[in-house]
């Protein structure tokens, strides 16, 4: 089966993709993510570094995990893919084009050449530089093991030359290029393995350590990249662009627009990352105009929201007042090129034919009975309609202009039947005249149809404005948000030869101080705190509730005091635009957003694989998920099983995608919500998430409930998953708020451990009861025996008192798989479990319940040792107790039949023989009773063990039966 990140970049790679490269990614890609997943090629964990490297004898184990977990993550198998798609998008470029035995090699020689990262994963000693055979025999073991023969089935043959260029595939320490160290290679011309391949390694290698685009002018990695191409021949030059703030869908849009237009100048993107992107240029680049290329991105983005303007969604607001207009809305369209599309906005957005507003205004006015009873029949949805555009128009556009008004009576030809005056009547900001006006209208009209209206609106819509333009009656537009935005990518977007010296601290500092004085009425911005000036927002743009408590707004007031610049107002409405979200309603459902980043870069092919996952990713369901944990065995790899993709996009008005088809996400962006009321509802979904999703495609990953980016980049922190501020059963846990790679797989099997024990005996579906997920958690976290009082609890809930063999499976590995991390700690998980399994183990000696018998009947010789030890005095002998409460059970099994007693079963000796020991196996059980459990573990604490009574028993009864089946197995096979 297809994994996660095969199936997304074998659905996105061009048809003209080489065979060798689509063959690589069918058949090496899922040993590559099972073998490389969870080891760290950068980063990774302190503690799990220094482990390993002390395990190893190292003696600068300390300084080398220092060294090695002060970098942001990366595993393997990120490193090595895009290290290879890089390597292999430039050697188009050669002048002598590779052989397929030199793409063969190129593939295999850099999935090999961290060879020593993945033996120190694992724990094993690698051999130095100089050791060629053990270097070989590395390789070919590791080969082996990512079945390198569904590849390549002559690729032993080459071993040779793959281990020589994984061992020098980098230009610094532990190189060994000397070819007569080395056996004869079977490659034709030794010379190639040289230039071009150790070569393109190299730029592979070096490209994926960088974790910005200015990088190639600021570090040394620069230099060398450039390096290699002198000695690949290859004559083109390494510019970038950079965005400085990443805000989320407009920050991709300026990224989208900037890679378009420098296609114009023969930039060919190499390297995306979450803050721009590394270009090939030819070698005599020009750069691009600072302004041309602002008024291009300007373009590009107000176009793609304007075209989701005029679907009415966005950018307009009704209330009981008519149609609104948002500022932005005004801003971006010119008058004339507004109003011809507002008659489809009043499609959409009057749309109340069940409970017209005209009937309603026209009873605020006086009127005779011979007027009402000819303006009723005109007074619904189609006078509703013809008003409010009328309304809008001139509120927006004319004003109170004399000449607007006859010429609108005049259109509708009844200035005989209303005069400018009446059509001016007004209350509380609503006008009353012009639904007088247009109820007349239709009243003329009665056969006009919902349709033919909208016609005629369309119609009158276009005349005006050819009849305003005539008469010089609209006045010139001015776009503010252009210019604010154009400032925005003056200070924030950089191209390389720009020349800026610009900052935006002077005029943040300004905006600040003027915002603390006494007299200052413009709040910070809310989202950015930049250095844009903030400003109230309809409630139609942004995305959350209006403040709700403001010493200057009324409680449950609809302005909104917390204002935000109009660099974030872009943003808010492209989110409407494009995530199909009303305008106030979002913040209801609870969302989390999940903000992806690169590990330090993605090729061209992962770029496209991540937009295909956040455009098609369909919503998880986690009782699925569960089913495939388990038909795998609780194994994680079974993540990949998940059906991650919807069958097809799922198309809708605004064909739901999170970016516009062409558009590749640098930080891509997606949003959990939720129909719960609490916290843990809200998080359960995203928590899962962004644990999967750095696992299966090595993305970093943030989770929080705030609308702004926490970081600008993925370089601003160092762990593969953060989440902030998460509902509290994660910490419950014993899960860190920040992950590094090694902490995946023990994260993701408690979680799923968690989940699948609460699905199973707390839920009632298709109501899975998140809500009391924390209840579950505190339980199993509080005593590894709780699982089986809630495997009990299922049971009784579900009318039965025998769990079946899949059921005692599937429990007992739930604790042993919980308790793996306990075992440093003497009463923790560990020991308990394996107490419990030794009293369990001891008493089946000499005592053997029927699995199909009562609870009570099993537990026998255990119920009875606590019932004594319970019972007697405190001052009684600890030997004393051993021998009374043994005394007690040996009567209590001759008043139990023979069957029960195994050693009583046993003719092959004398009866005095047998009751001898099994008199003895009594004593040995009652032993670790009162000693191990009694005094050591509750330390002779009588309430302790009195409250863990029936807990001691659940798990008890589950060991036996699992016992029993192992028993069972082994007599079988």
């Amino acid at each position: 089966m297809s994994t996660l990140l095969q199936t997304l970049l074998i659905e996105t790679l061009p048809e003209d993709t080489d065979p060798i490269l689509r063959l690589y990614i069918e058949k090496l890609l899922p040993p590559l993510e099972r073998e490389f997943s969870f080891i760290s090629a950068l980063g990774g964990s302190y503690e799990a570094h220094y482990q390993l490297l002390s395990q190893l004898g190292d003696s600068y184990a300390q300084e080398k995990a220092q060294s090695w977990s002060s970098r942001a993550d990366q595993n393997l198998l990120v490193h090595v893919l895009n290290g290879l798609l890089t390597a292999w998008n430039i050697s188009k470029y050669l002048l002598q084009p590779l052989s397929d035995v030199e793409k063969y090699l190129l593939c295999l020689g850099l999935t090999l050449h961290d060879y020593n990262k993945y033996c120190n994963g694992q724990g094993e000693e690698t051999p130095k530089n100089w050791q060629v055979e053990e270097i070989i025999n590395v390789c070919r073991d590791l080969g082996e093991k990512l079945e390198f023969q569904l590849f390549w089935s002559e690729w032993q043959d080459y071993l040779p030359e793959i281990a020589y260029l994984a061992q020098n595939t980098q230009n610094k320490a532990s190189t060994n290029i000397y070819p007569a160290n080395w056996l004869v290679p079977k490659i034709k011309d030794r010379r190639r393995l040289e230039i071009p391949l150790r070569r393109l390694l190299a730029f592979g290698d070096i490209a994926v350590h960088f974790s910005d685009p200015g990088d190639i002018d600021t570090q040394t990695g620069g230099q060398r990249l450039r390096e290699q191409l002198r000695f690949l021949n290859i004559n083109k030059n390494l510019v970038y662009h950079r965005l400085r703030d990443t805000v989320g869908i407009l920050s991709n849009g300026i990224h989208n627009a900037t890679i378009l237009f420098a296609k114009e100048f023969d930039w060919e993107p190499i390297l995306f990352f979450a803050q721009g992107v590394i270009y090939l240029a030819p070698p005599d680049n020009e750069t691009p105009e600072i302004q041309k290329l602002q008024e291009f991105i300007w373009t590009q983005v107000s176009g793609v929201l304007a075209s989701k303007m005029m679907g009415g969604d966005i950018g307009f607001k009704r209330d009981g007042k008519g149609l609104k207009v948002a500022p932005q809305t005004l801003e971006l369209f010119s008058p004339a090129e507004l109003i011809p599309k507002l008659p489809r906005v009043i499609e959409v957005k009057v749309a109340n034919s069940k409970d017209p507003a005209t009937p309603k205004r026209l009873e605020k006015l006086s009127l005779t009975e011979t007027e009402r009873e000819f303006l009723s029949k005109g007074a619904d949805i189609r006078a509703d309609r013809i008003a409010e555009f009328i309304f809008l128009t001139q509120k927006e556009f004319f004003g109170e202009s004399l000449e607007y008004i006859n010429w609108m009576l005049n259109t509708l030809g009844i200035s005989n039947q209303i005069s400018p005056e009446e059509t001016q009547v007004q209350s509380g900001g609503v006008n009353y005249g012009w639904y007088h006006a247009a109820a007349c209208y239709i009243a003329n009209y009665t056969t006009l149809k919902p349709e033919d209206v909208s016609e005629s609106i369309e119609k009158w819509a276009e005349d005006l404005v050819n009849w305003a333009n005539e008469n010089h009656l609209l006045s010139s537009h001015s776009s503010p948000i252009r210019d604010i935005f154009y400032d925005y990518l003056t200070q924030y977007l950089e191209v390389q030869a720009w020349d800026s010296d610009r900052t935006s601290f002077d005029t943040e500092f300004t905006a600040y101080a003027n915002a603390k004085t006494k007299v200052a009425k413009q709040p910070i911005c809310s989202l950015s705190s930049g250095e844009f000036i903030s400003e109230d927002q309809m409630d139609s743009v942004v995305l959350f509730k209006p403040q709700q408590y403001s010493n200057k707004n009324p409680l449950g007031g609809r302005q909104i005091k917390r204002g935000i610049s109009k660099i974030w107002a872009l943003e808010m409405l492209l989110r409407q635009a494009f995530w199909s979200v009303p305008a106030g309603k979002l913040e209801e459902q609870q969302p989390v957003f999940l903000y992806i980043f690169p590990a330090y870069v993605y090729s061209p092919q992962t770029a496209a694989a991540i937009k295909l996952l956040v455009n098609n990713m369909k919503s998880i369901n986690l009782w699925d998920v569960r089913k495939q944990w388990l038909e795998k065995k609780m194994d994680i790899h079974a993540l990949q099983s998940v059906p991650w993709l919807s069958d097809e996009a799922n198309l809708g008005r605004f064909e739901k995608d999170k970016y516009a088809k062409e558009d590749l996400p640098f930080m891509a962006m997606n949003y959990t919500t939720t129909r719960g009321k609490t916290l843990t509802d809200a998080w359960v979904q995203p928590a899962f998430l962004a644990l999967s999703l750095s696992i299966l495609l090595g993305v970093k990953v943030i989770a929080t409930s705030s609308s702004v980016p926490l970081y600008n980049s993925d370089s601003d922190f160092k762990e593969s998953i953060v989440l902030d501020a998460p509902a509290s059963f994660w910490n419950l846990l014993g899960l860190s708020n920040s992950l590094r790679i090694q902490d995946f797989q023990n994260a993701m099997q408690r979680l799923l451990i968690a989940y699948s024990l609460h699905l199973e005996t707390r839920s009632s579906p298709p109501d899975a009861k998140w809500r009391d997920l924390i209840k579950t958690v505190r339980e199993v976290t509080t005593n590894v025996l709780n699982i089986f009082c809630l495997a009990a609890e299922g049971l009784r809930r579900d009318k039965r008192d025998i769990p079946s063999q899949e059921e005692v499976r599937r429990y007992w590995q739930y604790a042993q798989l919980w308790v793996k991390q306990d075992n440093f700690r003497l009463n923790g998980g560990i020991f308990l479990m394996k107490l419990i399994e030794k009293l369990v183990q001891q008493y089946r000696v000499f005592y053997q319940a029927n699995l199909g018998e009562s609870s009570h009947t099993i537990l026998l010789p255990l119920s009875k040792a606590m019932e004594m030890i319970l019972s007697v005095p405190q001052q009684v002998d600890v030997d004393d107790l051993i021998l009374q409460a043994s005394g007690q059970i040996q009567d209590a099994l001759g008043r139990q039949e023979v069957y029960k007693r195994p050693l009583m079963m046993d003719k092959s000796m004398d009866k005095t023989k047998r009751e001898e020991q099994e008199l003895m196996a009594i004593h040995a059980f009652m032993t670790t009773c009162v000693r191990e459990l009694f005094l050591e573990l509750y330390k002779g604490d009588r309430a302790l063990l009195q409250e863990n009574r029936n807990r001691i028993k659940s798990g008890a009864e589950f060991a036996y039966r699992w016992l029993a089946l192992q028993e069972k197995s082994a007599k079988f096979s």
